[in-house]
């Protein structure tokens, strides 16, 4: 019997890539899904796409709400549906085979493992890692993927636990949802994942990094990798990561490595690199993460509100 799996996935102007992805998921060996599709308010014609396609749930969001906000529409609706997992997908990669199989059975050898990631790769390189496991870097408020730009050589083969799994493929059991909360809304994008599995490793969950599952990933397909929107973004959700998680000492570190290491490092980079374009955006998301409001977390019953790091 295989439990139930709900897919949540989000498309912004991007069918193209939703499609692929969606036929891969299609040749899963792993068939009772789930897939909850939002449309983030997409306006080169996507919704009118994907909303004809069969056999999916699809909500059109109306407007870009946010990754955060439009995943726990998904998760919502696959509990209501009675999902015993959710895996959070990015649209925007191709997942393998037997992906789903290795995760699902990583997640029932032991009760106590509540997140699960396959490896990921990059499209483009198909055997060079972009993720293989996760590490916060506490005393810069900071983030970093293992084995990023890696020749993959079996050298992280095992599974092992992780600080973080990236919700470009992140399969949780519903009681992590139900005990520690949904999807913090106060993240537009990135940190939304990792203040996820920082509540869940506080409440007593396993976080496993699952080299036999794999998947491919575009690259920022949406944001635009190395984009005034992407900096923007990746800027004000890691201060508001900072200021809700870090320890005090931890906060004043990460926040000095901010502003005397990142913001002049950055900025001489944009106008070295004549990226003008990105300094705005990215000292209005450094205003932003300092004076963003969040809230503390909450259970997750089904179609709760949402809700919005300690280290074990």
């Amino acid at each position: 019997m295989e439990p139930l799996v709900g897919i949540v996935m989000v498309n912004w102007n991007r069918a193209d890539d939703t499609l692929a992805c969606l036929e891969s998921i299609r040749r899963m060996d792993y068939h009772n899904v789930r897939v909850t599709l939002i449309d983030n308010g997409s306006t080169d014609g996507s919704a009118e796409v994907l909303g004809r396609i069969p056999d999916i749930d699809f909500v059109p969001a109306g407007e870009n709400l946010g990754i955060a906000r439009a995943n726990n529409i998904g998760i919502r609706r696959a509990l209501d549906a009675g999902a015993a997992y959710i895996l959070l997908l990015n649209n925007d990669t191709i997942v393998q085979r037997e992906m789903l199989t290795r995760l699902v059975q990583a997640c029932q050898r032991d009760p106590r493992v509540g997140i699960v990631g396959p490896a990921m790769y990059y499209y483009d390189a198909p055997t060079t890692l972009w993720f293989a496991g996760g590490r916060i870097l506490r005393w810069r408020g900071d983030t970093a993927h293992v084995g990023m730009h890696e020749p993959d050589h079996g050298q992280y083969a095992g599974t092992r636990e992780t600080d973080y799994i990236t919700s470009c493929a992140l399969l949780a059991r519903r009681e992590v949802f139900e005990e520690v909360g949904l999807i913090d809304p106060a993240y537009f994008i990135y940190f939304d994942e990792t203040d996820l599995c920082v509540r869940a490793r506080r409440a007593g969950w396993k976080i496993l990094f699952v080299p036999e599952a794999r998947l491919w990933h575009r690259i920022s397909s949406t944001m635009g990798s190395g984009s005034a929107r992407y900096w923007h973004h990746y800027t004000r959700s890691r201060l508001i990561f900072i200021r809700k998680h870090a320890r005090p000492v931890e906060k004043a570190s990460a926040l000095a490595y901010v502003a005397l290491v990142d913001t002049p490092r950055l900025l001489a980079h944009f106008l070295r690199r004549r990226k003008t374009d990105c300094i705005g955006p990215f000292l209005r998301g450094i205003g932003q993460g300092l004076t963003a409001r969040f809230e503390p977390a909450a259970p997750a019953a089904p179609a709760a509100p949402e809700d919005s790091w300690r280290r074990s």
